[in-house]
């Protein structure tokens, strides 16, 4: 049976594994504006099949680069829970893509990522990986304000049919995170994990790659691939992954919450957008919202 994080945990670890996850939320939220750069006309649905797809050969390429690395993940293809990782991956994809077709990107995003560090928390819990505490409630509780004080302002519809494909979003990447932090502290690596989960996920969405056209056969579509794939998806989930044997499932979820912010300030200083003081306030909330849960971690680890 796995086990959750003890005070033995060293607190230099605890703070590169949350440095590496908020690392991987960067690079999560520079993807809208590297295709508003590149692609802006290219379609979504085939996008995030594409990015899938070629950041499941990248994990397989960097995971498999030794006999080891390939027979582990051979051996994980074999286990069922891998399997049904793979098909959250997926569907987060999409019920993301859904959500933000019937509401926009900004509710979409709200409602997806929102929902996310709740149910790998609660979720967590129940498996036994630890509750995680007040300071995190609060954290997330107040990190979820500010995405919504980003997103309040964007006049975006409000349907409720897209808001329920958000939460199954969230729901669906919240499995997948409390999936990988026990499979990693029974001793699987995460690398291993997540090649073999993201690489089925990839051949799961193929056909929607293959069915969204030739948009990609041109330099920049090619450019747009190879970030989204192996910088956003390959890089990303690599640091990811450094989270997942350390932190608990629902403080790797709330500091994942800084992807909206990262793309905001991206969509301002990159691309021109505006943001009102409200916005800017949210990011405030969302910085110290993850603050305290850095300072709580590193308290909780010394003592």
């Amino acid at each position: 049976m796995s086990s959750a994080p003890t005070a033995t945990d060293a607190p230099a670890d605890r703070r590169v594994a949350g440095l590496a996850v908020l690392g991987s939320a960067a690079l999560f939220g520079t993807a809208g504006t590297a295709r508003a750069l590149l692609m802006p006309g290219s379609p979504a649905p085939g996008v995030a099949a594409a990015r899938l797809f070629v950041g499941g050969l990248g994990f397989l390429a960097y995971a498999g680069r030794n006999p080891d690395g390939r027979r582990a993940i051979v051996a994980l293809w074999r286990r069922p829970v891998i399997w049904a990782m793979g098909v959250t991956v997926a569907a987060y994809q999409v019920f993301f893509f859904l959500s933000m077709a019937r509401t926009g990107v900004a509710i979409g995003t709200l409602a997806s990522l929102s929902f996310t560090p709740f149910m790998a928390g609660v979720l967590g819990w129940l498996l036994k990986e630890g509750a995680p505490g007040m300071v995190w409630a609060f954290s997330t509780v107040m990190a979820v304000v500010g995405v919504a004080m980003l997103t309040v302002s964007a006049g975006d519809q409000r349907d409720l049919v897209g808001i329920l494909f958000g939460v199954c979003a969230g729901a669906s990447y919240g499995v997948y995170t409390v999936s990988g932090v026990r499979l990693a502290r029974d001793g699987e690596h995460p690398t291993h994990v997540l090649a073999a989960s993201f690489s089925i996920a990839g051949f799961l969405l193929l056909p929607v790659f293959v069915a969204s056209g030739t948009w990609w056969l041109t330099w920049s579509g090619v450019a747009l691939l190879l970030w989204l794939g192996l910088a956003t998806t390959t890089l990303a989930y690599v640091l990811f992954g450094a989270g997942l044997r350390v932190l608990q499932p629902g403080h790797i979820a709330t500091i994942t919450l800084a992807e909206p912010m990262f793309a905001t300030v991206l969509g301002v200083f990159v691309l021109g957008e505006t943001l009102t003081l409200l916005g800017w306030l949210g990011c405030v909330v969302i910085v110290v919202a993850l603050g305290i849960l850095g300072a709580s971690e590193g308290r909780r680890s010394s003592s």
